[in-house]
């Protein structure tokens, strides 16, 4: 069974709920973990799939033709990082549609999608349609379990096709007592590498799986911002300083392909 790698390409500030117009007022590292990430991935040889922040496709063009020179996959993550179940039909379509504009000058639309905080499940799967409509082949959004902000329970854990013939690649769980661990991100960085490596080659022997990161994720000198709740700030921070000798370890570990060869 195979292992499909992917990067959710956004800044640390974008994914921890503070609204658009406040991202000015922050600094931008999104380059310190970019280039540990993408000189990580060129040394394994593992083709990930980026699934870019318009934002960040519009502030920084060259990290995209630097990503897409390197043969890895571009997918989408919408422009500014809403909730999806938080904004209607056609402010999801909105995005959708200068995420196409912004891509436009390095491939012909998307293939792969990725919603924010995985925000589909039962209060918004008109998104799916959407996707779609606008061309989308493969989504990698709905966490099959539940977790405090998301989350389908029964949800099928395989890699299935959709009714509307969308290609679902659901972010690989595992329990940890009576909680539902994801494949990556923060639950990567709070369990012991080897725990971790145990539970994903449980996964593996039953079905292909879907590993996440974020390129902030290797910046342990951002900036700390108070007052964001204990849950998010615990997240967010925890453990960044070794996230780069265990991404490390992951990618010696296991054998990634990209969606189309699962």
């Amino acid at each position: 069974m195979k292992l499909w790698f992917t990067v959710d390409m956004e800044d640390w500030y974008q994914g921890i709920g503070k609204p658009m117009q406040d991202w000015n007022q922050f600094e931008k590292r999104i380059k310190v973990g970019h280039y540990k990430l993408l000189n990580l991935l060129s040394k394994y040889k593992v083709t990930a799939t980026y699934f870019l922040l318009g934002k960040v496709i519009e502030e920084f063009p060259e990290l995209i033709s630097e990503i897409k020179k390197e043969g890895h996959e571009l997918g989408c993550h919408t422009y500014s990082h809403p909730f999806l179940y938080n904004i209607t039909k056609e402010e999801f379509r909105s995005e959708i549609k200068k995420c196409k504009e912004l891509i436009a000058p390095f491939q012909n639309g998307y293939k792969s999608f990725r919603a924010p905080y995985f925000s589909i499940d039962e209060r918004n799967p008109w998104v799916l349609d959407v996707l779609k409509e606008e061309g989308f082949k493969n989504d990698s959004s709905i966490f099959p379990g539940s977790s405090i902000r998301t989350g389908i329970k029964g949800f099928k854990k395989e890699v299935h096709d959709l009714e509307n013939g969308l290609k679902e690649f659901p972010i690989s769980t595992f329990k940890v007592t009576k909680f539902d661990f994801a494949v990556g991100g923060a639950y990567f960085r709070i369990l012991p590498y080897k725990y971790f490596r145990k539970k994903l080659k449980a996964i593996l022997k039953e079905r292909p799986a879907v590993f996440y990161i974020h390129p902030w994720e290797l910046d342990k000198d951002q900036p700390y911002v108070k007052g964001l709740g204990r849950r998010i700030q615990y997240t967010h921070y925890y453990n960044l300083k070794n996230t780069g000798r265990k991404l490390e370890k992951l990618v010696s570990d296991f054998e990634f392909c990209l969606p189309d060869k699962i």
